[in-house]
C-alpha cells in the first residue's frame, strides 16, 4: 500500500505543527522545509483547516497551528478520510472493478483484511504518539523551523 503524496504531506504538516505549538508556521515555510511545491501544500493545509485539524491566521505574521491538541488527532482517522476512496486494488472499489476473478477471488478477502488491519493499527495512534515515538523528532522538527 502506498499513501498518496497528499496524505503524506498532511501527516508531515500535522507532525510539524504538533512539534511547534508556540509558533505559527506559514504554508510557504512548510513547503520550503519539506521541499514540497507550494501550490500542492496549500491544498493540503486548506484541507487540514477545512477538516478542523488546523487553524489559519491570515496576514503578516500569520500562519498555521493545530486546532486540537496532538493527543486528540487520530492518525488512522485522518488517513481514513484521505485514503478511503482509493481502494488497494480495483475490485475493492465501489463498482467492483473489471476483474473477471472478482466473484470467486480469495485475494480480495485477504487484501480487504490487510487494509482493515492497516487502518486499525493506525487508529491506535495519535499525532502526539508519532511525534514522541522516536527520540529527537520534536527537536528535529523544531530545528527545521530555524532553517527558514
Amino acid at each position: 500500500m502506498q499513501l498518496a503524496m497528499f496524505s503524506d504531506y498532511a501527516l508531515r504538516v500535522l507532525m510539524h505543527l504538533a512539534a511547534s505549538p508556540d509558533r505559527l508556521l506559514s504554508t510557504r515555510q512548510l513547503s520550503e522545509i519539506h521541499n514540497a511545491k507550494f501550490n500542492h501544500l496549500a491544498k493540503v493545509t486548506a484541507w487540514l483547516v477545512n477538516e478542523g485539524l488546523a487553524v489559519s491566521n491570515r496576514g503578516r505574521g500569520g500562519g498555521l497551528r493545530l486546532a486540537k491538541t496532538p493527543e486528540d488527532i487520530n492518525v488512522g482517522a485522518v488517513l481514513w478520510k484521505l485514503e478511503k476512496d482509493k481502494p488497494l486494488v480495483e475490485c475493492l472499489g465501489d463498482d467492483g472493478g473489471t476483474c473477471c476473478l472478482t466473484p470467486a477471488c480469495g485475494l480480495t478477502t485477504a487484501l480487504q483484511a490487510a487494509e482493515n488491519a492497516f487502518f486499525d493499527s493506525l487508529r491506535a495512534l495519535t499525532i502526539a504518539d508519532i511525534v514522541e515515538m522516536r527520540p529527537g523528532m520534536s527537536q528535529l522538527l523544531a530545528s527545521l523551523n530555524d532553517s527558514v
